[in-house]
């Protein structure tokens, strides 16, 4: 989102007349400073100055008078916020709309205050609305109304560039069969007037007509059919082209890109809408060079024999073309709005199938089912609607076409009768104009194929545009992990206006155990993120042996890490595939070895297939306990340098957590190690127990130093105790 908007002529003036410095942030806001909604209020910084624009005046604040300088959340908004002597001033407000610009403009007028000038900050947020009509951008970066329609059409004209060799086949064949199909009407037209208007030849005369005749309908059905068969493998290959294209790039998207889209959403677009644009170009991309080219040589043949009755053929053109295009924009909305509530439909169903569990435990079928039907009801309704809509338009457009059919018939017949033409020129001329009415029914049914294309190449580019956000740098380094890691004033949030992580500080030696502990929500697993470099710090750095992780190459990085976490993940496969997952290229005698230091071998044994076993989605066919142990054997296998446990043993039975805290131990062996635990028992054997509270770590130590203190641990632990007394 824009941080620098461009001020009204009439504040760049006034600005002007106060000042010769640049203005390094402009935002505007939807409240005027009482909290009224407005259009006309601005706020803009220098490095010395804050100047305020509403309703034609300006007021000037120096920075040099502030203490303070913050975005402060409200109920559905916030407040801008200084303080001078002690006290503190609102100097303008905001909807939830603009708060991430309010945030990142409190930041930057922070630095300033702080003297870092060349500290630039970057509002990392997407836009969410339109920059031209204001709309809400209906899940896509793109607005249905202000963007090109061609732009994603002539994207797929690149990807279909490879395919030129194939695309000139198809349209030599279609030249082909143009020719054809006008020679088999000269054909028709000699016969009649030569033949059966004279009555003259013989039954051999006949079957040459015939033979030649079938002979070109015979030929234009085999070159139809090379035509359909090249035109659906192109369809094919490029829909087989943007799937590869779009499942890769998934891959490569940051966690954070992943997760503001649903999973049902995603594999829409990589399936349903790569579907649509092969349907387009075995449909209607190929054909389209057929129905232009067609539609010219007939419109050019028919001038040439009769302009009259070619006339009376294209009189109800002009208002096809303006009924087409007037309602143009109303169904690229209608497929807008039906994408909409297929993508909530699916995903519903997705989240009833994954929890099915506890939809079936809680006995909640009947609901889901009634929840389902809602929705698809919802998208029922919006299908009827558009297909009413098509019901009008389409029958209303052949009507057109119709009516210049009959002006032929009528105006030709006469002509016939008048002797100014033959039966064969006006059997001729009837066939070019039923032979146009192809390509214009084909036209007319075009805005609907395009718009259901194109809408579907929004979607997958809008993924594809999406850039990684956590990439390696040109110059990234391998560097091999010793185990020291440290973190200098990291401040982190997954919203700009607010920040989860705030000055962050920690320096952990090669093999440490840090237990990380806290109230729910504190920051704990947003800690280890940054660890892993799941997402990147907003400030501050992160260093491993002294590297900054930024610098290292992403790949080799997370190749030295092992995870196990509390809701543990297997694929739907076998055993030797999930502890495989981390090393493809492990022997089996590497993952045995893994699987016993795990305390997993015994049990893996015991399945039906043993390793080769299949153990269902998310291993549904295992026990808790037995899951984390195959995850514990697949973090082994890597042999990694930092390992992250988070909840690895918390929704376990004593003697499942047992086993695994044996592997645990053996696992975390020589290694840096980041453990959060609500069970504060299990961190006993921490080398330092870090407490997370109110966005910083507020107390570091062992739990026996920690203890003593009687801080915020101590009370965390006496709580802890207490419960389970009360249990017993």
């Amino acid at each position: 989102m824009n941080l620098n908007v461009k001020l009204p002529k009439r504040y760049e003036s006034l600005l002007s007349e106060q000042t010769s410095l640049n203005t390094v942030y402009t935002v505007k806001s939807d409240l005027d400073v009482d909290g009224n909604f407005t259009d006309d209020f601005y706020i803009s910084a220098t490095k010395e100055d804050i100047f305020v624009f509403e309703k034609d005046s300006v007021k000037r604040y120096k920075i040099t008078d502030f203490e303070d300088f913050t975005c402060s959340n409200q109920v559905n908004g916030a407040i801008l916020v200084y303080k001078s002597k002690g006290e503190e001033y609102v100097i303008a407000r905001c909807t939830m709309t603009v708060i991430s610009l309010f945030a990142c403009f409190a930041k930057g007028v922070k630095n300033f205050i702080n003297g870092d000038f060349d500290k630039i900050v970057i509002n990392k947020d997407k836009e969410k609305f339109c920059k031209k009509c204001g709309r809400i951008l209906p899940g896509t970066n793109s607005c249905p109304k202000c963007d090109s329609k061609n732009k994603n059409l002539k994207r797929l004209l690149l990807i279909c560039k490879p395919h030129i060799p194939v695309l000139t086949v198809i349209i030599i064949l279609m030249f082909i069969g143009t020719a054809l199909s006008l020679f088999q009407q000269q054909v028709l037209r000699e016969f009649i007037d030569g033949y059966l208007a004279k009555g003259k030849g013989n039954e051999i005369v006949v079957l040459v007509f015939f033979a030649i005749y079938f002979g070109i309908i015979l030929l234009n059905i085999l070159g139809a059919f090379l035509r359909h068969l090249l035109c659906s493998k192109l369809g094919i290959k490029v829909a087989d082209q943007l799937r590869r294209t779009v499942a890769k790039h998934l891959q490569t998207l940051s966690l954070s890109s992943i997760q503001k889209r649903s999973a049902g959403e995603l594999i829409e677009r990589v399936t349903g809408d790569t579907v649509n644009v092969r349907t387009f170009i075995t449909d209607c991309f190929c054909n389209m060079f057929s129905q232009i080219v067609t539609l010219l040589v007939l419109v050019v043949v028919m001038l040439i024999m009769n302009w009259r009755l070619a006339l009376c053929a294209f009189v109800f053109a002009p208002l096809i073309i303006i009924f087409a295009r007037t309602f143009w924009p109303k169904i690229r909305k209608i497929y807008h709005r039906q994408w909409r509530k297929t993508d909530r439909m699916q995903n519903k169903l997705q989240d009833v199938l994954s929890g099915i569990r506890i939809v079936k435990t809680y006995g909640k079928e009947k609901e889901e089912v009634k929840e389902f039907n809602r929705l698809n009801d919802e998208l029922q309704k919006v299908q009827t609607k558009n297909e009413k809509f098509f019901a009008t338009f389409f029958p209303t457009l052949s009507l057109l076409i119709a009516f210049g059919s009959y002006l032929i018939v009528y105006t030709g017949g006469s002509e016939v009768l008048g002797g100014t033409m033959t039966t064969g020129q006006l059997m001729q001329f009837i066939a070019y104009s039923g032979m146009l009415l192809g390509p214009l029914n084909w036209m007319s049914f075009l805005p609907r194929n395009i718009v259901r294309t194109t809408t579907s190449l929004e979607r997958i580019y809008d993924v594809l545009d999406e850039k990684p956000e956590i990439v390696s740098n040109e110059n990234a380094v391998k560097h091999d992990i010793i185990g020291d890691i440290s973190l200098k004033n990291v401040v982190f949030g997954y919203k700009n206006y607010e920040p989860v992580l705030d000055g962050i500080d920690i320096d952990v030696n090669k093999g440490e155990m840090i237990g990380l502990v806290g109230s729910s929500g504190c920051g704990k697993s947003t800690f280890i993120n940054l660890i892993m470099r799941l997402y990147d710090v907003d400030e501050g750095i992160i260093t491993v042996d002294g590297v900054n992780i930024k610098d290292m190459d992403v790949a080799h990085f997370h190749s030295q890490i092992g995870v196990v976490l509390q809701e543990t993940f297997l694929f739907g496969g076998t055993v030797l595939d999930n502890i495989r997952f981390a090393c493809p290229t492990a022997s089996l005698e590497d993952i045995i070895k893994a699987a016993k230091n795990a305390n997993a071998h015994e049990f893996i044994c015991k399945l039906p297939d043993g390793y080769n076993t299949y153990i269902g989605e998310k291993g549904h066919k295992l026990s808790g306990g037995e899951k984390q142990r195959i995850a514990i054997a697949r973090a082994i296998l890597t042999n990694p340098k930092i390992l992250i446990l988070d909840e690895a043993t918390s929704a376990l039975d004593t003697e499942s957590e047992y086993q695994v805290q044996q592997a645990l131990e053996r696992l975390r062996k020589d290694r840096t190690t980041f453990a959060i635990a609500h069970r504060l028992s299990t961190l006993r054997c921490a080398d330092r127990i870090a407490v997370i509270n109110d966005k910083k770590i507020a107390e570091i130590g062992t739990h026996n130093e920690l203890l003593k203190t009687k801080g915020i641990y101590y009370g965390l632990v006496m709580a802890q105790l207490q419960m389970n007394k009360t249990k017993e």
